[in-house]
């Protein structure tokens, strides 16, 4: 029975890791289309300016946006990238782990407890 025991605490523990980096893994992945989002917007405005459409006091400006847009869409990916990978490792350590015990036991979500 202790063993048993010992093996729904696991599953459990890794029940809840997986709920984390999945919310995780979501957020990031709201994010990274937003930044995506931002990042076409701002080059349509840089493409405008390379054109000559908009006006000159504006290019530096558009052009240091549009880097910084590019920027934020590359640091969301990559955090995107590095959250898939945990939330992987999370569902495969949460499906041995469900193998060995031969169950899901029901786990609240965090807001259940508040």
């Amino acid at each position: 029975m202790s063993d048993n025991t010992d093996l729904e605490s696991r599953v459990v523990a890794a029940i809840r890791r997986y709920r984390e980096a999945l919310e995780l893994a979501e957020n990031l992945e709201r994010e990274h289309a937003c930044a995506q989002r931002a990042l076409s917007s701002t080059l349509l405005d840089v493409e405008r300016a390379v054109r000559g459409e908009a006006a000159p006091h504006l290019n530096n400006d558009l052009f240091e946006i549009g880097s910084t847009a590019v920027a934020r869409s590359d640091n969301t990916w990559a955090d995107l990238v590095e959250a898939t990978a945990k939330l992987d490792s999370a569902r495969r350590t949460l499906a041995a782990v469900e193998r060995q015990l031969g169950y899901l036991p029901k786990v609240p979500r965090v807001a259940d407890h508040k």
